[in-house]
């Protein structure tokens, strides 16, 4: 069985000085997942919206979601805060609503989504993180980055590389990664020596191949497969956490957020030769 490395990000870099300011105006991400009771009911959505809006129904922010693990619906809210509350935005300490939507079917989650640090759902707690917009010159996709992330990249090229810029559509370490994508899965953009790439496979039961990859806590990754590399035509695959496990479009990694580690994931059907290949989300 032949195999193909597709790296994807948390920064692991020598420890830099550098407090951000408690919540400071911008634009925030809120990442989370919902588990238990929230997740067998929001199941039966399938594909659904999740939103964060005024009791009136004007919604601030708003982000597709689908079932990425077994486990739970994950998601990624972004929320621009102003110095007061706008059509657009919202001020520090307002109190949201987190709604999911469905075509015309709604579900209003139990609780609030306050935007402060830390941030609450329901029974669940997120990290508020303010992040910059970056757009590549070359086909103008846009991106957003936590400005601490930036601010420690940025400090060890001030070491490294003074006069250098942070730039996420280069390659600083020559590992054929871009630095966006390693900030995705979870690795250091400045370490050739470390990106997301299968580790190796196994046989696991009878049309069924155990896929094993490095991944880092709290980072989300799908697989995807191409019978050959002279003209790829790369296809979806679904997986499974276990040999009996429910098939998942993606795979929520286990760990502590920002933990390396090693993910085994199960692939049915198998043809007898392909290419795989492990993408950060």
């Amino acid at each position: 069985m032949n195999k193909i490395i597709q790296s994807a990000v948390l920064l692991l870099l020598p420890a830099v000085a550098w407090a951000a300011p408690v919540m400071p105006y911008g634009t925030y991400l809120v990442k989370g997942a919902f588990k238990g009771e929230y997740n067998t009911v929001l199941r039966d959505f399938g594909t659904a919206a999740v939103r964060a809006q005024r009791a009136d129904g004007t919604v601030i922010a708003e982000s597709t979601v689908a079932t990425a693990d077994a486990e739970g619906f994950n998601f990624i809210l972004s929320i621009p805060v102003a110095s007061k509350a706008t059509p657009k935005a919202c001020e520090v300490g307002e109190t949201l609503d987190c709604v999911f939507a469905a075509g015309d079917e709604t579900l209003k989650v139990p609780n609030t989504l306050t935007v402060g640090p830390p941030i609450h759902v329901g029974v669940l707690t997120f990290n508020c993180t303010e992040v910059a917009s970056y757009t590549n010159a070359a086909d103008g996709t846009v991106v957003e980055i936590p400005t601490s992330y930036i601010a420690e990249a940025q400090a060890y090229l001030d070491e490294t590389a003074p006069g250098e810029m942070y730039d996420p559509w280069g390659d600083y370490d020559g590992d054929g990664v871009s630095n966006h994508a390693e900030f995705l899965a979870g690795t250091i953009p400045f370490d050739e020596s470390d990106f997301l790439h299968i580790t190796g496979f196994a046989a696991a039961e009878e049309g069924q191949l155990a896929l094993k990859f490095e991944r880092v806590g709290g980072h989300v990754y799908a697989i995807a497969s191409s019978p050959s590399l002279a003209e790829p035509e790369w296809a979806a695959r679904r997986v499974r956490k276990s040999k009996d496990g429910a098939e998942l479009d993606q795979v929520l990694a286990d760990g502590e957020d920002g933990e390396p580690g090693e993910t085994v994931v199960y692939i049915t059907p198998v043809a007898e030769s392909g290419f795989f290949a492990v993408e950060a989300k």
